[in-house]
C-alpha cells in the first residue's frame, strides 16, 4: 500500500466539513383520506390538504409533487414552493436536483439555486452535481454552494464518461484522461483507455488499472494501491470500498487499512452509505464502522439498507431493524411494505395503516 503524508490533513478536513447529514429523522405517511403528513424527528403535521402525485424523502428533506404538479420541499420545518412545475427531479440525502424544461436547479440546505439555463444532461448525488452546459459547451460542477468549470468540451461536442459518488465525481476530459472532482479541486487519475472498472462512494474512487491489472484507489486526495491483481467485483460506500479479491475473499479498505471480512466467498454483498450487508453460508451479516454483525441464520427475501441501518422481514414475517449496533423486532403485524428514509422505518399493514419507527418509538397514522 502506498500513500503520502497529506492524507492526515485531508482526514482533518473531512472532520471540519462534516460528511454525513445531521437530520436523519425525516419521513412521511398518508392518512386515511390520502393526505400527506410529514414526520420530522418525532413530530408530525399535515402539510397538504390534497393527495400528492409523488412523494419521497432524503436525510434532510421531504419532497413531493403536489396535486397541481408543483414541486414542494419540506426542509428545516419550513415548506418551500420550489417550482410550479417540474420536468424531473432527483432526491439524495442532502441535495434535491430538478429541471424545469432545460433549466437545472438545486435545493441545498434551504437555498434554491439555478445552476444552468440550458443543461443537456446532468448527474447528481448527495453533495455534488455535474452537468453539461449546452450553451457554453462546458462540463460544469457544483459542490459546497460553488460552481466550477470542469472541462471545455467544445471540440468534442459532448462530455463522455461522467461518474458521481456521494461527494466526489469523475469525468473523462477532452484529452482522454479520467479526472476526479473532489472538495472543489480537479486531479488527474488515469488515462481512460487504461481504466478497467470504476466505482465511487464518499471520499473515494476505486478503479482497476488495466495496463498493470492492479486495483487502485483515489482516497481522500491520496493514491493507494490496494491489490496487485484486479478483484472479481468491488463496490464503494461512505469512505470505504468492499471487494471480492482474486482469491474470492471478501475484503474492506477503510481508513487507509485493508482487512479480510470473510475467507469464504460471499453469496452476495451490497453497499449503501456507511453499511455493507452480505451473505456467507446462508448467514445474513452486516459490516458497520469496522465491525461485523451476524443478523440472521438465513437470507431475508426482502431488506432495505440506508445510512448505517437495515430493515428486513424475518422468517416469521416480523419486521426487524438493525440500527448499526443492535437488532430488534419493531412490528409483529403482517407488513405489506416498508422502506427506510434517513433512519426512520416507514411501513404499512392492514387497510391503509401506516407506521413510522424512529429511535425506539412507533408513530401511527390514526
Amino acid at each position: 500500500m502506498r500513500f503520502g503524508f497529506r492524507h492526515i490533513a485531508i482526514m482533518l478536513l473531512m472532520v471540519l466539513l462534516g460528511t454525513t447529514a445531521k437530520s436523519q429523522g425525516i419521513s412521511y405517511y398518508n392518512d386515511y383520506l390520502g393526505n400527506i403528513w410529514v414526520f420530522d424527528n418525532g413530530n408530525t403535521k399535515q402539510i397538504d390538504h390534497l393527495p400528492p402525485k409523488e412523494c419521497g424523502a432524503g436525510n434532510k428533506s421531504l419532497v413531493y409533487v403536489d396535486n397541481s404538479g408543483g414541486l414542494k420541499i419540506y426542509h428545516n420545518r419550513f415548506l418551500h414552493n420550489a417550482s410550479t412545475f417540474v420536468t424531473d427531479y432527483l432526491i439524495t440525502d442532502n441535495l434535491i436536483t430538478f429541471t424545469m424544461n432545460t433549466q437545472l436547479k438545486v435545493f441545498d440546505d434551504g437555498n434554491l439555486l439555478t445552476l444552468c439555463a440550458s443543461a443537456d444532461e446532468y448527474w447528481a448525488s448527495d453533495d455534488v452535481v455535474v452537468w453539461f452546459d449546452d450553451m457554453q459547451h462546458m462540463l460544469m460542477g457544483y459542490w459546497n454552494e460553488q460552481r466550477y468549470t470542469l472541462d471545455d468540451v467544445l471540440s468534442s461536442g459532448k462530455p463522455s464518461n461522467v461518474y458521481v459518488g456521494k461527494n466526489i465525481a469523475a469525468f473523462v476530459d477532452v484529452n482522454g484522461f479520467l479526472n476526479a472532482f473532489y472538495v472543489g479541486e480537479i486531479e488527474q487519475i488515469i488515462y481512460n483507455k487504461n481504466l478497467g472498472g470504476i466505482a465511487l462512494g464518499r471520499d473515494i474512487i476505486a478503479f482497476v488499472d488495466a495496463s498493470t491489472g492492479s486495483f487502485e484507489a483515489y482516497y481522500r486526495k491520496d493514491f493507494v494501491s490496494l491489490e496487485d491483481f484486479a478483484p472479481e467485483t468491488f463496490k464503494c460506500g461512505d469512505g470505504f470500498v468492499a471487494y471480492v479479491d482474486a482469491s474470492s475473499y471478501l475484503k474492506v479498505f477503510e481508513k487507509f487499512e485493508t482487512r479480510t471480512i470473510s475467507f469464504d466467498a460471499p453469496d452476495f454483498y451490497e453497499v449503501t452509505d456507511g453499511i455493507m450487508v452480505f451473505g456467507v453460508q446462508n448467514y445474513f451479516k452486516a459490516y458497520v464502522d469496522g465491525k461485523v454483525y451476524t443478523l440472521e441464520s438465513f437470507i431475508p427475501d426482502k431488506y432495505v439498507i440506508n445510512n448505517k441501518s437495515v430493515a428486513y422481514l424475518d422468517q416469521m414475517g416480523n419486521l426487524k431493524y438493525f440500527d448499526g449496533t443492535k437488532t430488534e423486532t419493531i412490528s409483529y403485524e403482517k407488513v405489506t411494505d416498508f422502506e427506510l428514509t434517513g433512519d426512520a422505518v416507514r411501513y404499512t399493514f392492514g387497510v391503509k395503516s401506516e407506521c413510522i419507527y424512529y429511535k425506539g418509538k412507533t408513530y401511527k397514522n390514526d
